[in-house]
């Protein structure tokens, strides 16, 4: 039994299909079967039920897929461990977080983390708060920034500066609003929306506080991410939640109007998470430390 054994039944268990998993990993459909086979022969029992349509695993195959993960990340964290040891000022640091945050939080603290080791290199992966957070309980990443809440019983969390989210308004449909810098929302409910997909965390926000305010919002546009959001707002579609943080960071607010809200159920706050018992390596803390500053 080897890594790279254990690494192919890992991915056959996700998808239960050799067909593709043979063709992620780059090699032949009967190249991966002979693995497998191979593996369940050394171990002595059936690790994934080939009479099933489709494919699934046996009991044991469930307990040793869930055992393996957990011995091939102790071996990363052991890998990880030793670049410290290399010279000091080589390695790579894996970080987790959204394309919105990535826009606008992590491009400073990425050239302050640079300055100090130019010769780490900063892998940048993003992708939705769920996955984020699936992932890190899995140890991909050397630290990952999310929105709690997140289950703490697997992951530590070190909380950052909490978003002050505002509604950008267009300036045509604010016209009709008061002429302050706080309203309530129930003021709104004639206004256009543009706001990101169902589940998403800044919809359903969204649709809380407006149902508190006794009205449904009007969607006149729905998009995937909050930057692209602002950027209809900028155009006039409709009005849309952000947190200010952004607006700041951008400098575009000329046909907009940002309020603070009056008796919202919205909430986002940010936190650094890793995982329980995962090695942080220097670069790793020192990142993380420029984050919560």
């Amino acid at each position: 039994m080897n890594a790279r054994q254990l690494k192919y039944a890992i991915e056959l268990s996700e998808t239960l299909n050799f067909s593709s998993v043979a063709e992620k990993l780059g090699i032949s459909q009967p190249a991966l079967s002979k693995q497998i086979s191979s593996l369940e022969r050394e171990l002595g029992v059936t690790l994934f039920d080939r009479t099933a349509s489709p494919l699934k695993l046996s009991a044991a195959g469930e307990y040793f897929i869930n055992e393996a993960k957990k011995l091939l990340f102790k071996e990363d964290m052991l890998i990880r461990s030793m670049e410290e040891f290399k010279n000091g000022n080589r390695g790579q640091l894996v970080i987790g977080a959204t394309p919105f945050r990535c826009q606008y939080l992590l491009p400073s603290i990425a050239g302050k983390f640079k300055k100090k080791y130019p010769g780490v290199r900063i892998v940048l992966e993003e992708a939705g708060s769920e996955k984020l957070r699936k992932d890190t309980a899995e140890g991909k990443f050397d630290l990952c920034i999310v929105n709690l809440p997140v289950d703490e019983s697997i992951l530590n969390v070190i909380p950052i500066e909490p978003d002050v989210l505002v509604l950008a308004v267009p300036t045509e449909y604010a016209k009709e609003l008061p002429n302050t810098d706080k309203i309530s929302l129930d003021k709104c409910k004639d206004i256009p929306f543009v706001t990101v997909g169902k589940n998403q965390e800044m919809r359903m926000l969204l649709e809380k506080s407006c149902a508190m305010a006794g009205f449904e919002p009007n969607i006149a546009m729905e998009v995937v991410g909050i930057s692209t959001a602002y950027a209809m707002c900028l155009e006039g579609i409709g009005a849309t939640l952000i947190p200010l943080q952004y607006v700041e960071h951008l400098n575009k607010r000329d046909g907009v109007r940002l309020f603070r809200l009056e008796h919202t159920v919205y909430s986002r706050q940010p936190a650094v998470i890793t995982r329980h018992g995962q090695y942080v390596s220097e670069y790793a803390g020192y990142f993380i430390k420029l984050l919560t500053e």
